[in-house]
């Protein structure tokens, strides 16, 4: 009887037995990209052996390629919940949830998969995203860190370290991070109106102009020429600023920040001309009226508005 027992131990189950040719059929035509053979292979597995982990984990990496990710996140989620220590289950499902809008939902699945592999770039780098998203830049910084730590030579990282910096208000150290990832690649516009910015809560304005004119020579868009207006203005380049307002309307007319910075420097000429050109005053209330339409609560614009108004 027990050399009987022993015998039927270690027989496989039909039910197990069909579940592993089916997963064998979907890894085969995954490998040959028959991504709808493969769904289907996973899907019979699936009917045969519902916590088979790899099944999910398949299923979930072809609901990730074809952009279905609440499906995606369903199926890594059950492959998380099958196999608690499975560290892709947890970090695809928090990616799936932070691409889906479930933000805090995608932290704590990130932290999970941390615990598990506290040494992977993808986690680090993503989670600090995350916090990103939730305007939590102090509780992005160590991931953020880490992740320049694990691969020195990523671009996406040190983006996301200056990014965290900025917020943090430490712009000297964004400057720095955002030149180490100008280093590692493409100029990209990010990251030349993030150095530019950066120079400006600096006052560094010489600094910030030259970055936005090598922007605007590759890119032009009305954000770096506003912000090379407002740069300009706080150099008393008045005339220059005024340009670079008019160029960034000429971009995106309907922008608050280029209606507001043009009728800033428009009333300044206004004033420094001895009130002489009334144009110039008609025009700068007139943007600032744009701007209000556009975006209405703006106290501060609507206080110049009443003060100059008066003039």
């Amino acid at each position: 009887a027990l050399l009987a027992l022993q015998g039927c131990a270690g027989v496989q189950n039909p039910a197990e037995r069909r579940a592993q040719q089916h997963l064998q059929s979907g890894r085969q035509y995954l490998t040959e990209g028959l991504m709808d053979s493969a769904l289907a292979a996973f899907g019979l597995a699936l009917e045969e052996n519902p916590k088979l982990v790899e099944a999910h984990m398949g299923m979930g990496e072809i609901y990730r390629q074809r952009g279905q990710y609440d499906l995606a996140e369903n199926a890594y989620s059950k492959a998380a919940q099958f196999e608690p220590d499975n560290f892709d289950a947890h970090y695809y499902s928090g990616l799936m949830q932070q691409l889906l809008g479930m933000v805090r939902n995608a932290v704590n699945s990130y932290l999970r998969a941390l615990a598990i592999d506290p040494n992977s770039f993808d986690a680090n780098q993503s989670l600090a995203s995350a916090y990103l998203q939730l305007a939590r830049p102090a509780d992005a910084l160590p991931y953020a860190l880490r992740a320049t730590e694990l691969k020195a030579d990523s671009q996406p990282a040190w983006a996301n370290l200056a990014a965290t910096y900025s917020l943090l208000n430490r712009h000297d150290e964004a400057v720095e991070a955002y030149r180490q990832a100008l280093e590692l690649g493409e100029a990209a516009e990010p990251l030349l109106l993030g150095l530019a910015e950066a120079h400006v809560r600096l006052t560094h304005y010489e600094r910030a102009i030259n970055v936005l004119q090598s922007l605007v020579r590759m890119k032009p868009s009305s954000t770096a020429y506003e912000r090379m207006g407002y740069a300009q203005f706080k150099l008393r380049l008045f005339d220059q600023a005024l340009a670079s307002y008019r160029t960034a309307m000429s971009i995106d007319s309907r922008d608050p920040a280029v209606l507001n910075g043009l009728g800033v420097c428009l009333m300044t000429l206004y004033i420094q001309s001895g009130r002489t050109d009334a144009a110039q005053r008609t025009e700068a209330l007139d943007a600032w009226r744009r701007s209000i339409q556009i975006r209405p609560n703006q106290p501060r614009i609507v206080d110049l508005m009443i003060r100059y108004q008066r003039l």
